[in-house]
């Protein structure tokens, strides 16, 4: 099977999979009264919308590319940088749940985001300002919506 084959029934498979999820949200409870947005089906529909998107632009792309030729690339575990940039990133997500039960939610998030950008930035493109300044960013607006608007309770730890 060709990669554009391939690519074309993921879309198709993804697509069908964000409507299922779709559909089994809108039979989660609900509470009476309350904002439409805290009611337990709200996030896993619109994570099945932004997957349809998704699945749609896979299809679309693949489509558009049908005359060009794709280049051949080794497959990401045979290239030494990128296994290793897979294994320090798996690294990373076990050690971030300990580091947010030390540190706390947004000490945590902040060092586990600018490691994490700093890996998957190509080397020479790393700006430690930019780095940090994404990882700021980041972290800011989780807090912020999840524990200043939604008011989900965080880790605490040594730190924030």
């Amino acid at each position: 099977m060709t990669r554009k084959r391939s690519d074309i029934i993921a879309g198709i498979v993804l697509f069908a999979l964000a409507g299922l999820l779709f559909i089994v949200a809108g039979f989660m409870p609900t509470r009476q009264g309350s904002v439409q947005a805290l009611n337990t089906g709200f996030y896993p529909r619109m994570l099945a919308v932004i997957m349809a998107v998704l699945s749609v632009l896979l299809v679309l792309e693949t489509v558009r590319k049908q005359g060009q030729e794709a280049r051949q690339m080794a497959p990401w575990w045979k290239t030494k940088s990128a296994f290793t940039m897979f294994l320090a990133t798996l690294v990373l997500l076990v050690l971030y749940p300990f580091v947010m039960r030390l540190f706390g939610f947004a000490s945590a998030s902040f060092l586990f985001i600018t490691a994490l950008v700093w890996l998957l930035t190509e080397k020479g493109q790393a700006k430690p300002v930019k780095i940090l300044g994404i990882a700021a960013a980041i972290t800011l607006v989780v807090y912020i919506v999840f524990k200043l608007v939604l008011a989900i309770p965080f880790p605490m730890g040594l730190l924030i």
